[in-house]
């Protein structure tokens, strides 16, 4: 029973996956009889394509029930290929510096893993990496050019919204559809080289972990002190072994130049003799031209430009002594074997220690204190040459006796000696630098230190010379001033001498190199600081006064933007060598410097301070053409004598504005800003803007008009608020009025639009005299009148056309008040006119008798009794007063 319904029910479930299989097949086959008739479908680009599905599979009938077999589909063809072999190899050429780089990144990796304790290796292995970053970003940049130009034009081909639109036909199918598969194997390799950043960048982090740890085990690994008899007692051990091996390298060095010994002899005796000859050319000629009498002592332009030969000059014998017994050694061939290498290195080593002592002369000048760059005195400038170049020697003879016992593999103690020797003998060079007091001159024999007791960078502008110098008195600073520079030299020496003595003799290394390379790195910036100063002081402000014609308040502040952007191409400069001297790498710097320069991302914005220094750059130039332009107009085209002077500004203050805006545009967008994107900010700011601006806009919207219009215009005679005066500028917020008590008026533009203003000047220059006189009564009217109108036709101020005007303006009080009235040429000549009009006047009636009526006044007296009694009594009082008069009884008549 049991085992019947199991066949029963494995009987239907049979027939159910039968009949569910017939349905697919048949649902299959009509989906692709209906694929056949209409366009596929967009694959999305990146995606993973379907797999072709497979035929189902027939379950084999029951024998209850045969169902009926379906029909028997034909095998669909395979679809033509989206990407024609042009672009897939256009494809592959994209990828392939992708996959290079993937592939490098493997192998590099790999030496990291094998390399962790070789810092050398990383190091090398770093550089790799940064240059692997740097590549594939530039990769990535391409690529993504290429994805936007492909996407735009994907979009525009992207199937329409609306239901009613017209069918696309199969071209825009296949060329979307190929578009489509182009972005999608480029947006593959842009994810792949994204990758690849950041792991490499990863790397770099675990790499620069590894060699701070090796760093950090290498200057804290401490050997046996100095202070312990053992280390002298090991010392003392491997000298004479070490020692053995000098003399043996020394020997076979010898024996392989014994057969040319002549050669080498000559070398040396011409390179003696040229060193001498050299010198004493060198010597004379620098005496020649700074020893020489002079008027005035130099400037400080004069100084720095004395650097930049002297110090060449110093240097040149024994560099040249240098070059010429490397190339003579290398000639003969003895710069081989371990002395050759040691030879290699010490003449590089010396030949910057030259240098540096030659520059060191140059800028202190201990001998001629007029040349003296830095404003000290001749006992400090002596003693601070004599230690800098002291701290050069050591430090070089360091370098020299290190690869010595690198070439010679000497002992490790003679090794640990030498460092601690170097590290004591500069340690104790720069305390005497702390040491030593910086003493400022001054030509009035005072001395005065600057706020941070730095000497300052300019010249001597005064002494006359070693005498004048050693009489003036000195003024005595305090030990630690200047305090940048003997506070770090303090520090330093501190800790040289306590890592020496403790045995930390990788540490001892470490800060005595910082301490040299970074100050001479520091040194450098600044005589080329120096040098910039003196170059922007000298030929630039000649060149912008003299042949272009600038005023000094111009030139000067064309002169500050160039301060300030060379002294920021310096600073771009010096920070990789200052990091270069920290233990940096020479590719890790450069490529910081270029990520700093050339552009580095923030989210999705390019930041690159080399376009920004450049859109300041053009930004400057062509205000600076425009200033030209102006200037050339204001000499040339508007001087002329036919054009109105107000025209002329008007025209000068358009230049002006369309240059300054086209420097603003031409900035912005070489600058990298979208101006779009800064019309959509500036328009959703304009509202705000335009409420607490409102008065601003309205000023430079009515200097616009004022422009325009020109209702005013610069040289007009104006009344604005009760206040006379001529125009003297015109503005883009305010017009500046001088007045006739030469005080300047600044008056808002808006209110020469909105208010009332009386333009003298608007049309014409003329002017109307009107002179006003009152004869007496007596007095001819007619002959008045002739004689105001003979004195207006004499006058050589007035105008015969129209001719003067004489009326009887009204019956005085005192007399007839005549009016003459008269035209002059110019306006600013009517007070003139109306002087000399009435000079000439009181001459003529005085020569004809006619009589200026005068002011009468007729006084009535009533009451006289009260009067005479009150004078009564004041007469009395004062005779009784004085005791001399006796009171009249009766009153006087």
């Amino acid at each position: 029973m049991f085992r019947d319904r199991f066949h029963f029910r494995y009987a239907v479930a049979v027939l159910a996956l039968a009949l569910i299989g017939t349905g697919l097949a048949a649902c299959l086959g009509a989906d692709r009889a209906l694929a056949q008739t209409l366009p596929s479908p967009l694959q999305l680009p990146g995606l993973p394509k379907a797999p072709s599905e497979a035929p189902a599979k027939e379950e084999a009938p029951s024998p209850q029930q045969q169902p009926a077999s379906p029909p028997v589909i034909a095998a669909e063809p395979a679809p033509p290929p989206v990407l024609t072999p042009a672009e897939q190899q256009s494809l592959e050429e994209l990828r392939q510096p992708i996959m290079e780089l993937k592939g490098l990144l493997e192998t590099l990796e790999g030496s990291i893993e094998r390399n962790k304790e070789n810092d050398g290796e990383l190091a090398r292995l770093r550089a790799e990496l940064v240059d692997l970053v740097q590549n594939s970003q530039d990769r990535l940049v391409t690529l993504k050019t290429k994805t936007d130009t492909l996407r735009q034009l994907f979009e525009k081909l992207k199937p329409a919204a609306d239901a009613d639109a017209a069918p696309e036909t199969e071209q825009v199918t296949a060329e979307r559809a190929r578009l489509g598969a182009m972005l999608g194997e480029i947006d593959g390799a842009r994810k792949t080289g994204e990758l690849v950043q950041v792991r490499a960048r990863q790397l770099q982090t675990d790499v620069q972990k590894l060699r701070q740890d090796l760093f950090t085990q290498e200057i804290l690994n401490r050997s046996p002190s100095p202070l312990k008899v053992s280390t002298w007692e090991k010392l003392a051990y491997d000298s004479p072994g070490a020692w053995r091996q000098i003399v043996d390298a020394a020997s076979g060095w010898l024996a392989a130049a014994s057969p040319q010994w002549f050669a080498v002899s000559a070398l040396i005796v011409g390179s003696f003799f040229f060193y001498i000859a050299v010198a004493t050319l060198v010597r004379r000629v620098v005496g020649y031209q700074l020893d020489a009498s002079r008027v005035a002592p130099p400037g400080f332009v004069e100084q720095a430009a004395t650097v930049g030969w002297v110090a060449p000059l110093l240097a040149l014998p024994a560099l040249g002594t240098i070059g010429l017994l490397a190339a003579g050694l290398d000639t003969i061939g003895l710069l081989a074997l371990d002395v050759g290498s040691i030879a290699q290195r010490a003449f590089v080593v010396l030949a910057v220690f030259v240098t540096v002592r030659a520059l060191t002369q140059a800028v202190l000048q201990p001998q001629r204190p007029d040349w003296r760059l830095v404003d000290i005195a001749t006992p400090a400038a002596r003693r601070l040459a004599r230690i800098v170049s002291g701290i050069a020697f050591i430090f070089s003879m360091d370098l020299i006796l290190q690869e010595v016992i690198r070439q010679l593999y000497l002992p490790l103690s003679v090794n640990a000696m030498e460092t601690v020797f170097a590290s004591i003998a500069i340690a104790l060079l720069l305390l005497k630098l702390v040491n030593t007091p910086f003493e400022l001159k001054t030509s009035d024999g005072g001395a005065a230190p600057t706020a941070e007791g730095q000497p300052p960078a300019q010249g001597l502008q005064a002494g006359i010379g070693t005498a004048a110098e050693l009489a003036a008195p000195e003024v005595h600073v305090s030990p630690l001033r200047p305090y940048l520079i003997k506070l770090p030299a303090l520090a330093g020496a501190v800790a040289l001498l306590l890592a020496s003595l403790l045995g930390f003799v990788g540490l001892a290394r470490l800060i005595a190199t910082h301490v040299v390379v970074t100050g001479g790195a520091i040194a450098v910036v600044l005589v080329i600081h120096l040098a910039i100063r003196s170059l922007l002081e000298g030929p630039l402000k000649t060149l912008l006064e003299d042949s272009f014609g600038l005023d000094p308040h111009q030139a000067m502040a064309l002169r500050r933007v160039a301060s300030v952007v060379l002294n920021s191409a310096l600073a771009l400069v010096a920070i990789p060598l200052v990091l270069v001297t920290w233990g940096y790498t020479t590719q890790e710097a450069l490529s910081w410097l270029k990520a700093a320069v050339f552009g580095f991302e923030i989210g999705e914005v390019r930041i690159s301070l080399a376009r920004i220094l450049f859109a300041i750059g053009l930004f400057l130039a062509l205000v600076f053409a425009t200033r030209l332009a102006q200037r050339w107009l204001d000499t040339g085209v508007l001087r002329s004598q036919r054009i109105d002077q107000g025209i002329a500004n008007s025209i000068r203050t358009a230049v002006g504005y369309v240059g300054f805006i086209l420097a603003v545009l031409v900035a912005v967008s070489y600058g990298g800003l979208d101006i779009t994107n800064f019309a959509i900010v500036a328009g959703a700011l304009s509202v705000g803007i335009g409420f607490g601006l409102q008065s601003i806009v309205n000023n430079f919207v009515s200097g616009l008009i004022l422009l325009v219009e020109r209702p005013i215009k610069v040289g007009d005679r104006v009344t604005v608020n009760n206040q006379d005066g001529f125009v003297r500028r015109i503005s883009v917020r305010s017009t500046e009025i001088e007045t006739f008590d030469r005080a300047s008026l600044i008056v808002p533009n808006s209110e020469l639009i909105t208010a009332t203003v009386t333009n003298w000047t608007h049309r014409n220059s003329l002017g109307r005299a009107l002179v006003n006189v009152s004869v007496s009564y007596q007095s001819d009217p007619e002959q008045v009148r002739d004689i105001l109108l003979k004195v207006a036709s004499e006058c050589p101020l007035i105008l015969q056309h129209p001719p003067p005007w004489v009326g009887l303006d009204n019956f005085g009080p005192h007399g007839l008040d005549f009016l003459l009235i008269a035209v002059v040429g110019d306006v600013t000549a009517v007070g003139g006119a109306r002087s000399d009009l009435r000079f000439r006047i009181l001459k003529a009636f005085r020569e004809e008798g006619v009589e200026i009526a005068l002011s009468q006044h007729d006084v009535h007296l009533r009451d006289l009794d009260v009067v005479r009694g009150a004078l009564q009594r004041l007469a009395e009082d004062r005779a009784r007063e004085r005791g001399s008069v006796e009171p009249d009884p009766k009153p006087a008549s």
